[in-house]
């Protein structure tokens, strides 16, 4: 076989190969690398982490009696720079003692009993377990917010982010045989863990507020130029 015969033979086999190889390595690669940068959400708000942070008081909040005067909302879902999905929530309600409307902020996909394997999702468990009729909370309100007139309507309340729960019914915390879970004999920590919100987790969870539910321009109007950069 001469050498244009070997090359002719060669081409077809070799153009299967290099698109097999952009279909298959060179495109998921491409799309990982878009899909890390894409999905970080607007990041530049994270230099207001700190002084929103240190701008918050913990408020203790009662949910309404009456089941019907509590909302709870799917807000938005979007992915994380790992291509994780997020699930964005609030439980919102009127507070007769601060006389505004409130929005627990709740955040399903990033807070985890087991964060290494990604298992047992705590904030999909309060979603689903805690809001219930006369519950008593205590939540990290922002100082800035709550004064503020634009915020404590029903069409925009003031966000609240969990801290501890304090008391009334929790639902769906049972053992594997269907029997209550007794919290006085913390035999289940998972469960535990779920009342509390830890230092570093609501850190989290203003994070993911900042720099993908408040946009910039409503941070600069809030707190203008005083920040304080994490970077």
């Amino acid at each position: 076989m001469n050498k244009k015969k070997f090359l002719a033979t060669l081409s077809p086999f070799s153009v299967g190969i290099w698109r097999a190889i952009g279909f298959f390595i060179l495109a998921p690669l491409i799309y990982n690398v878009y899909s890390y940068f894409a999905n970080t959400g607007a990041t530049d708000n994270l230099q207001y982490l700190e002084t929103y942070i240190n701008d918050s008081k913990s408020v203790q909040i009662e949910l309404p009696l009456n089941r019907e005067q509590i909302e709870r909302k799917y807000v938005a879902n979007y992915r994380d720079k790992h291509n994780n999905l997020i699930y964005y929530f609030t439980v919102s309600f009127y507070d007769a003692k601060m006389k505004k409307y409130i929005a627990i902020c709740m955040f399903e996909g990033i807070d985890f009993f087991n964060q290494e394997k990604r298992r047992g999702d705590l904030g999909a468990a309060r979603i689903k377990s805690y809001f219930n009729p006369g519950n008593v909370f205590l939540v990290h309100i922002n100082k800035t917010q709550l004064r503020d007139s634009k915020y404590g309507t029903k069409e925009n309340p003031v966000p609240a982010f969990w801290y501890k729960f304090i008391s009334g019914r929790v639902e769906r915390q049972i053992k594997k045989d269907n029997t209550p879970y007794d919290r006085s004999t913390k035999s289940i920590p998972y469960f535990d863990v779920q009342d509390n919100v830890t230092a570093a987790e609501y850190k989290l969870f203003v994070a993911e507020y900042l720099i993908r539910v408040l946009d910039k321009k409503e941070l600069e109007r809030l707190y203008g130029n005083a920040v304080h950069s994490e970077r």
